[in-house]
């Protein structure tokens, strides 16, 4: 495993979410691997405590009061959003690396949150869904401006498997919010 199939692995990751195909790039890369990037890069809280489904636990996930705290792994909405910024500046691998993470990202299938309303502004995202949580990572490339948002919700008190999750709903409106603010900032005075 590596070379081509590495490369397949990671675009059925990125592009579909694809679980079978993250848990292959994390058995080739390991979990305390990209730990180690995230420190490297000086990211803290982001984290994998383990393969999806169980198993591969990282030195992190070993600890049972992560395990249990953050299940496959943990990150904020902070990071997130610099990790992001650091693709669109090129400062994760290299400038192609980088360009390459984010075309991959620009693929993903779902639109369901960030820029759900904005089919005509491109956008590099990916999403992450659990029983009770919903997240996204996006940069917004308007005409305006890039915007990076990172926005998680958790705890939602009913487990709801569809495109309008209020979660996604709430994502897509905060969205909408932040873009027409800089639209509206961008705009030419009336005098």
């Amino acid at each position: 495993f590596g070379g081509e199939a590495l490369q397949d692995a990671v675009r059925l990751m990125m592009v579909l979410s694809d679980n079978t195909a993250t848990n292959m790039v994390l058995d080739y890369l390991t979990t305390d691997a990209v730990n180690e990037r995230m420190n490297s890069l000086g990211f803290k809280a982001t984290r994998i405590m383990r393969r999806v489904g169980g198993g591969g636990e990282s030195k992190e996930g070993k600890s049972g009061d992560n395990l249990k705290r953050f299940g496959l792994g943990a990150t904020t909405p902070h990071e997130m959003v610099q990790i992001m910024e650091k693709l669109e500046r090129g400062e994760i691998g290299n400038q192609e690396a980088s360009k390459q993470m984010l075309d991959l990202m620009k693929r993903e299938q779902g639109r369901n949150s960030i820029g759900r309303n904005m089919p005509d502004v491109p956008m590099a995202s990916k999403y992450g869904a659990l029983d009770a949580l919903r997240s996204c990572v996006a940069i917004l490339y308007t005409k305006q401006g890039k915007i990076a948002l990172a926005i998680t919700v958790d705890e939602m008190p009913e487990v709801f498997w569809s495109v309008d999750n209020p979660a996604y709903l709430l994502m897509m409106r905060l969205s909408s919010i932040v873009a027409e603010e800089l639209r509206n900032k961008s705009a030419p005075a009336d005098n």
